[in-house]
């Protein structure tokens, strides 16, 4: 089981490495959008600002030969913990499997169905991330436990990293449904600990010192 930071921002970074537990990062163009107009460079800045675990980069251009371009790129950067994180196309499944047999890791995004999971295998994906919230939010069902159950029937060492997670509860529902990792933003993580029930045994703690 692994928490990984989704986020490209660097404060989000540092602060995510400073916890200990949480061991890698997720980006998607939308998030690097949101903090560079260069996602290259910034993901050096991003490899820097967190200096252990995967950071799993998604290239920012749609079209198959720019994607292989820049998923090269940023493979280059540390081929040791850059995973190339491609959406649940034909053209990107086939670029993943090509980059698997060449040693890279790839993890396969916007993730749905259980055919895309059967693919992600085939292609030697190291994950399928499912938009869990997502997913939820435009009825496509059970979508962690379909996944669950067709990569278990396989024998399949492709991990799921359940992500769009909005909530606490959302974390733990997507880990009992079958996620063997998860991907959360900042503030997410921080909700983690949080109950009202621990809150007030440390106020009634506090109370007899004071």
């Amino acid at each position: 089981m692994t928490i990984l930071l989704d986020s490209a921002a660097l404060d989000d970074a540092a602060e995510a490495a400073a916890l200990g537990f949480v061991r890698g990062i997720t980006t998607n163009p939308a998030l690097m959008a949101r903090e560079t107009s260069e996602p290259l460079a910034h993901l050096e800045r991003l490899l820097s600002a967190f200096p252990e675990g995967p950071v799993c980069y998604q290239p920012t251009k749609p079209a198959a030969g720019e994607m292989e371009r820049e998923a090269r790129e940023a493979l280059a950067l540390d081929p040791a913990r850059v995973v190339a994180k491609l959406p649940a196309t034909l053209e990107a499944i086939a670029l993943a499997s090509r980059l698997h047999d060449e040693g890279f890791r790839c993890a396969l995004t916007a993730v749905y169905s259980a055919a895309q999971a059967l693919l992600a295998h085939e292609a030697g994906c190291a994950w399928v991330i499912p938009y869990a919230d997502r997913a939820a939010r435009h009825s496509a069902g059970h979508v962690v436990e379909e996944l669950w159950a067709v990569l278990e029937r396989l024998g399949s060492e492709t991990r799921i990293m359940a992500a769009s997670l909005k909530t606490a509860q959302q974390v733990t529902d997507a880990v009992l449904d079958g996620a063997d990792d998860v991907t959360a933003p900042l503030e997410v993580i921080r909700a983690l600990p949080a109950h009202p029930l621990t809150e007030s045994a440390v106020r009634e703690f506090a109370a007899h010192w004071e």
